[in-house]
């Protein structure tokens, strides 16, 4: 899932976190320390991290390599890779955030409700929950 590390990098506010697949099993966990959230799959191997710095939240993969970053300015958050290049945006409006492909298309969404957040593809369908 091309866009699984920037959906968990979102929930950087969160202490710690778990992930669910549309079915209700646990896919990933999340702890974070500081301005660090450090990332994990369904067996407890690390996957990689996220290190937030004001604005600008830059993210690593398992080996600690440089993977890209993210920058918020208001309700929109802008993603880019490793080379700089622009790869999407995200869009904050109440308890909703709309997800977007470099080209504006539209790539599914997520609704929070308490201290839980449901993430659903473009089509409307269920893919998965952070509790």
């Amino acid at each position: 899932m091309k866009y699984a590390l920037i959906l968990l990098a979102l929930v950087l506010p969160a202490m710690a976190a778990s992930f669910y697949g549309p079915t209700g099993s646990n896919v990933a966990r999340s702890e974070t320390s500081g301005n660090t959230t450090r990332y994990y799959d369904r067996s407890g191997s690390y996957i990689g991290k996220a290190e937030r710095s004001g604005n600008t939240t830059r993210y690593y993969d398992r080996s600690g390599s440089y993977t890209g970053q993210s920058t918020t300015s208001g309700n929109t958050t802008r993603y880019y890779n490793r080379s700089g290049s622009y790869e999407g945006q995200s869009t904050t409006s109440g308890s909703t955030t709309r997800y977007y492909s470099r080209s504006g298309s539209f790539e599914g969404s997520s609704t929070t409700s308490g201290s839980g957040t449901r993430y659903y593809d473009k089509s409307g369908s269920y893919r998965g929950s952070k509790r």
